[in-house]
């Protein structure tokens, strides 16, 4: 039975573009994969959708005959969505292949923090595993804090098991690169801020003691190997991802 792969992350953290490696790469691999675009928000796409969500709303033309502004059209069209849910879900459910990549709006609130993300997960039939992608370019121990956060937020509201993939690994300084996780985990802000970034940080590595961040470039193709197999692991007995 095909694996329902859901790719979440912040706006402009590289969703559409794993989406679009990472089925080249299964392509190329032998793996058998569909596509489903559930951004109702996107203009144009690197990939060929196999299910298209802007068969059914489109930010654009709702902004149009409703006379909304974008944050609006993207409330309105997540609304559109929830109300057909079972069709979304039958639909999606009908596309064939090991994997069914699911890539999400780019505001990740919409599909997260209503009901749209939980209401499609439990339509869905199958294993179900979510990609919560974190773009460390130039970001400061806080911030990762945050992302890596976000990441249990996603299990916590998806019910499903996720894995944290660093997206634009390319771009980060290979040398400073290689101790990322231990300088980021340890912030160094001072104060009652410092303190609360501390803490996270440590209650995050008590948590999450057997999860390991992946690196990926969707430019460059690295890390999408290693990718595959975690996800494997994912529901392996012994779950064991460190």
């Amino acid at each position: 039975m095909a694996m329902n792969l859901i790719v979440i992350g912040p706006a402009g953290s590289g969703k559409t573009s794993l989406v679009s490696s990472l089925s080249k790469w299964m392509t190329g691999s032998g793996i058998s994969r569909c596509l489903i675009n559930l951004d109702p928000g996107a203009d144009r796409l690197p990939y060929a959708p196999d299910y298209d969500i802007r068969s059914i709303v489109r930010v654009s033309e709702l902004m149009k005959s409703e006379c909304l502004s974008p944050n609006g059209a993207l409330v309105k069209a997540a609304e559109v969505i929830e109300g057909r849910i079972r069709e979304v879900a039958d639909s999606i459910q009908s596309m064939r292949g090991d994997f069914r990549i699911i890539d999400t709006p780019g505001q990740m609130e919409l599909f997260l923090f209503r009901q749209l993300g939980s209401a499609l997960v439990s339509s869905l039939r199958g294993r179900t595993a979510a990609i919560m992608l974190l773009d460390l370019c130039d970001i400061s121990g806080a911030d990762y804090v945050t992302l890596r956060l976000l990441g249990l937020i996603a299990e916590l509201k998806l019910g499903v098991p996720s894995l944290d993939v660093i997206s634009k690994a390319d771009l980060l300084d290979r040398k400073a690169s290689l101790g990322w996780q231990e300088n980021i985990s340890a912030p160094k802000s001072e104060g009652l801020h410092g303190e609360l970034a501390h803490n996270l940080s440590s209650l995050l590595n008590e948590l999450e003691r057997r999860k390991r961040v992946i690196p990926v470039s969707s430019l460059s193709g690295e890390g999408l190997e290693c990718l595959y197999k975690a996800l494997g692991e994912l529901f392996c007995s012994c779950g064991d991802l460190s």
